[in-house]
């Protein structure tokens, strides 16, 4: 009985030690990320990857080149080349080669230039090799590996999506989260506003000459903060009422008088 009770004493301690170690764990240096699409961006024209975590809850978009861009939206469409491509080429090699690709990770931004690595599985190990991003994700969604992003860059660079039932536009204009990166791409140099993502055709927003791309940094001399800044206070509106909003497009900024319609 004295030997169990002893057993008893270790265990418990051990027990709590355990759990105590499990519950400080470090978080991991890296989210898994899915890809979600391509789009061309309408103010440079430039293609962009949207990469997604698996809540869904941020989203980090990457400039890419074209045909990058056409290679990634075909194998999400599951469309195969009449002729093997560039991408389809390098992983039939690796295929013949039997090198498997173990996984990618989107690992550091630097003067606006994201660094990724492809692991490669040997029969002597796991080697990795320096990609382009674009390369990289061609080549995971090929190999159906998983995708990694540092976590230092989605906390960053990446949009936080709002609720699901929050994606509404407020009268034909639908924004979105200022980061750094679009703040850089769109030569914004403020640190508050809101980046209009998408204006929809024959709105009140369109008439009234808000376009894609435009920054808003204030409505009605309220800056704008956030999305839930312009949320707020287009949903105090009432029909009718005429909005002030102070924007920025094209290096300059401008007020725009918005007319919401009875």
């Amino acid at each position: 009985m004295k030997k169990y009770w002893k057993i008893g004493l270790v265990a418990v301690p051990l027990a709590s030690f355990v759990l105590f170690a499990i519950s400080h764990e470090p978080p991991s240096p890296f989210i898994e990320m899915e890809v979600k699409g391509v789009k061309v961006d309408s103010i440079g024209q430039s293609p962009v990857v949207f990469l997604a975590d698996k809540e869904e809850k941020k989203v980090l978009p990457i400039w890419i080149g074209l045909l990058e861009a056409n290679a990634i939206d075909k194998e999400l469409k599951n469309i195969t080349s009449p002729r093997p491509m560039t991408h389809d080429l390098l992983h039939s090699i690796l295929t013949q080669a039997q090198v498997k690709v173990k996984e990618i990770k989107i690992v550091d931004l630097k003067d606006h230039t994201y660094y990724a690595t492809l692991y490669l599985k040997l029969t002597k190990g796991v080697i990795e090799v320096d990609a382009r991003p674009s390369d990289a994700i061609i080549l995971a969604l090929k190999s159906k590996v998983p995708i990694f992003v540092s976590a230092k860059i989605v906390d960053e660079q990446a949009i936080l999506l709002p609720p699901k039932s929050a994606f509404g536009e407020r009268y034909g204009m639908r924004i979105q989260e200022l980061t750094p990166s679009l703040a850089s791409h769109f030569h914004f140099k403020g640190k508050k506003g809101v980046l209009v993502a998408e204006v929809l055709p024959g709105s009140v927003s369109e008439t009234s000459g808000i376009k894609a791309g435009d920054v808003l940094t204030q409505v009605n001399s309220k800056e704008m903060e956030g999305v839930q800044d312009f949320e707020e206070i287009f949903d105090s509106l009432e029909a009718g009422d005429k909005v002030k909003i102070f924007l920025f497009r094209e290096g300059k900024f401008q007020e725009i008088d918005l007319f919401l319609r009875p």
